[in-house]
């Protein structure tokens, strides 16, 4: 489990899945990560649990729990380079009632700690859809940059959307967020973050 101040990150376990079906059949939901079609099956979840959602090495994949356990939305880091020591991550507040309390921003600082300094990385990048206001306002709270702005690269919806790429380094973020441990309690380390 890695954690900060209001929520609690985990692996995703097989009871997540009707959740997680509910939240990528809601069409509004699913406009914000710029898909037209649910990626959530019973037989590709099922691989998942036992594939890339149990590995941590490129990839790793996390349901958002706040302090009681509600299951609020999913966190994950993707194409995760030890050489160049960077990474992409990507957020869903999958429960309505849970968004603009900052739960997303809580989430995503869990993560960046468990990137930058369990995993030593250097850079954490993401890309957000240009007209998605809310989120673009949450990164730039967590310490991202704009980097530039991508246009028309996805296509959905029956038009072309443009994206903002955003980035954040280790010492930004650093000198954002506190360091003290007793500020955050992370016991997600590496060898921890697993299905078990």
């Amino acid at each position: 489990m890695i954690a900060w101040r209001t929520v609690r990150l985990r692996p995703f376990h097989e009871r997540d899945l009707p959740l997680l079906r509910a939240w990528f059949d809601d069409p509004e939901l699913m406009r914000f990560w710029g898909m037209t079609s649910t990626p959530v099956v019973d037989q590709r979840f099922a691989d998942d649990l036992t594939g890339r959602f149990s590995r941590f090495d490129h990839a790793g994949y996390f349901a958002i729990d706040l302090i009681d356990g509600t299951t609020i939305g999913r966190v994950d880091f993707e194409r995760l380079s030890t050489e160049t020591r960077s990474a992409e991550v990507m957020i869903l507040i999958g429960d309505r009632t849970a968004r603009g309390k900052g739960y997303g921003t809580d989430a995503m600082v869990a993560l960046l700690r468990y990137l930058f300094h369990t995993r030593n990385l250097h850079r954490v990048s993401l890309t957000v859809l240009a007209w998605n206001v809310r989120a673009i306002r949450s990164y730039e709270k967590t310490g991202f940059t704009v980097e530039g702005r991508l246009r028309d690269d996805l296509f959905f919806d029956g038009g072309y959307h443009d994206q903002i790429a955003m980035s954040i380094l280790r010492h930004e973020f650093d000198a954002r967020w506190s360091t003290d441990e007793s500020a955050a309690l992370d016991t997600g380390g590496e060898a921890r973050v697993t299905l078990g």
